[in-house]
């Protein structure tokens, strides 16, 4: 039995997942276990993750792809099964310093929160930063927001602070706010997993808290594509229209469709998004609202 179980989901990782697991094996905290979840990886991934025999890793192949938030789902059911006291759903496209672990600990032993979150900046440049916690914008159908992305770092965040949403590139979840809020939807498959549950932990009184002292640097995009690759515009609709449908009603629901479908199209008719992106959003548009 570990005290943290930690969580991550590889999917053809190659390029990212020897770095991951360096920054695992020189943490000066050494009570927790990974497990990592893959998705039916086609690449060498499985085979450089064997060459960590010395790191605790318990290994969850699947057969199939079966997304992010179902692969955190299978990650976190046998974490909670072995006992762990707390779990950290991680992406592998990260590193971090020695110490990252170990101060994210020391925050939860104080208690302070239910949910535990760090610094986020980009791997590059290093002094930009890409979260520093977040929150939601009720005006816009409660889309989830990240503070501070793309600023560059000059300590401005550097205070912890308690908020509403914090992507799940890192999380530390104690177990009992894991057995209030739940799994993850995997309806999403990937995308706005983190706003749907981080919604619902908003509704249940949970507190998440932002810890600075901890950072990491993230390698936005290096799996997906981002948000403007087809996969990202695709299931970013889909998924935003999916959440609006789930949690309003009524007018409220119509409203905000009508909002997220003219945002759309002035998105492509001033430039922000290409007519192929926009070709992508329109069909995953619908789609949504068959979820």
């Amino acid at each position: 039995m570990a005290n943290i179980g930690i969580v991550t989901v590889t999917y053809n990782s190659t390029i990212v997942i020897k770095q991951f697991l360096q920054s695992l094996s020189r943490q000066t905290y050494h009570d927790w276990v990974l497990y990592l979840v893959d998705s039916a990886s086609s690449d060498d991934t499985l085979d450089l993750v064997a060459k960590f025999s010395d790191l605790p890793i318990y290994n969850l192949a699947q057969n199939t792809n079966v997304g992010f938030a179902k692969g955190c789902n299978i990650g976190i059911t046998q974490a909670l099964r072995d006992g762990c006291a707390s779990v950290m759903l991680i992406n592998n496209d990260v590193e971090f310093d020695e110490v990252f672990l170990e101060s994210l600990v020391l925050h939860s032993k104080l208690k302070l929160a239910d949910i535990y979150a760090p610094k986020m900046l980009y791997f590059q440049p290093q002094n930009k930063i890409w979260a520093a916690g977040g929150g939601f914008k009720p005006s816009l159908a409660w889309a989830a927001y990240q503070r501070g992305e793309n600023e560059v770092d000059c300590g401005q965040y550097n205070k912890d602070y308690y908020c509403d949403f914090v992507p799940m590139c890192c999380v530390l979840i104690t177990r009992c706010a894991l057995k209030t809020v739940g799994l993850l939807d995997e309806r999403y498959f990937i995308y706005s997993e983190d706003a749907d549950w981080f919604y619902r932990a908003k509704q249940s009184g949970l507190k998440l808290l932002y810890s600075p002292t901890s950072k990491l640097y993230h390698k936005v995009s290096s799996l997906t594509g981002g948000a403007t690759s087809k996969v990202g515009a695709s299931y970013g609709t889909r998924n935003r229209v999916y959440f609006i449908c789930k949690h309003f009603h009524g007018y409220k629901k119509m409203e905000y469709l009508l909002k997220y479908a003219l945002g759309m199209c002035v998105s492509v008719l001033t430039g922000k998004y290409s007519w192929q992106e926009f070709k992508w959003r329109v069909p995953a548009f619908w789609q949504g609202l068959k979820l």
